[in-house]
């Protein structure tokens, strides 16, 4: 017997690392849950957009997140047809569109997790992507920590983009409303 057979024999127990996936699973989850809150408050901002007669017709509606990620951006910035609408929301996008690498790799990374003596987790996520018809492999490793501030930076972005758009949508819904109005 060699020392790769004995080490290969040990069994750990499984308790531990059922609870880290199961901690690391719920943190995945909060993740996602601030990332499809922001998205799905710009679709709704990009269909009360589009809604306004005339320039909503310069409004695109793509069938992808990040397409829409940019069309709202081109709408509300600077020299967009919501500029003054979209006052504040550009500057919310940008801090959240700061974490599309990292909702790429959350939503379709391969994800393994270790342990350290004390129980704490670390995440590894591996992405394989297509780039230029070339295979392209990216990983993120995040320990526990690094792991929940991430989370937090996600959840406020998520958040502050929320709330701009539905400032957006509240002035593009007055502005209907007056197009509506005018003889």
């Amino acid at each position: 017997m060699n020392a790769t057979a004995h080490t290969q024999d040990l069994a750990l127990p499984l308790q531990p690392f059922a609870i880290a996936t199961s901690r690391v699973n719920e943190w995945r989850g909060r993740c996602l849950d601030s990332f499809t809150r922001a998205e799905a408050a710009v679709t709704e901002c990009l269909i009360a957009l589009a809604e306004v007669e005339g320039k909503g017709q310069q409004v695109r509606l793509p069938h992808l997140v990040g397409q829409r990620l940019d069309a709202l951006t081109q709408a509300v910035a600077a020299g967009g047809p919501f500029e003054a609408e979209g006052t504040g929301a550009s500057l919310a996008l940008e801090r959240f569109r700061v974490h599309d690498s990292f909702r790429n790799m959350l939503c379709h990374g391969v994800g393994k997790v270790t342990l350290d003596p004390q129980g704490t987790w670390t995440l590894v996520l591996r992405l394989a992507a297509l780039r230029s018809r070339r295979l392209s492999r990216d990983t993120l490793a995040l320990t526990e920590a690094e792991a929940e501030q991430l989370q937090a930076e996600v959840g406020r972005a998520s958040k502050g983009l929320c709330s701009r758009l539905g400032q957006v949508r509240a002035h593009a819904a007055e502005r209907s409303k007056q197009c509506a109005a005018a003889p």
